[in-house]
């Protein structure tokens, strides 16, 4: 990682580019490529200023921090820049997860919608209690074994208010 540090207002200091470049060197194992960071120390007033620009294989990464003490700044605008590289890594870990998750049989068929499955209870009802049955759930469909003739049947309720019954025939 190439480091430049720059002191504005102050006077250089071999041990603030060491702590700089100590600070820095726990972030290569975060960036990718060719790596460049630009460091700029600075004092105006009382506030001692650090400001940090990494520039990662074309990726900029950013933090500004300000206190009473330069090494206090320094650890501060440190802490933010740990924390968008996290941020930028669960990133790309999320979008790698999201591209192997997908399974081929949607990718193959994708004109079909998915099919849900859902376990559905099949009471042995005559037809006039399932009727009460629908219209006490507000449901639009029950499924029923009919009482007289021991057969699945299907009562639905049809978009003008009226119901149907269906009574499939096994062949």
């Amino acid at each position: 990682m190439q480091i430049s540090v720059t002191f504005r207002n102050l006077e250089p200091s071999e041990a603030l580019k060491n702590y700089v470049s100590e600070r820095l060197g726990k972030f290569r194992r975060y960036l990718e490529g060719p790596q460049e960071a630009h460091v700029v120390l600075g004092l105006e007033k009382f506030r001692h200023l650090a400001d940090v620009t990494i520039n990662s294989n074309g990726r900029l990464i950013k933090g500004r921090e300000e206190n009473a003490d330069m090494y206090a700044a320094i650890d501060l605008v440190m802490d933010k820049i740990d924390q968008q590289l996290r941020k930028l890594r669960e990133k790309s870990r999320d979008k790698g997860d999201r591209s192997r998750v997908q399974p081929p049989a949607a990718a193959e068929t994708p004109s079909r919608p998915p099919v849900r499955r859902r376990p559905v209870e099949v009471p042995l009802l005559d037809l006039e209690d399932a009727v009460q049955l629908l219209t006490d759930k507000g449901e639009e469909t029950l499924v029923f074994t009919e009482v007289s003739t021991g057969t699945l049947a299907v009562l639905t309720r049809r978009p003008d208010g009226s119901l149907l019954l269906l009574e499939p025939q096994l062949e």
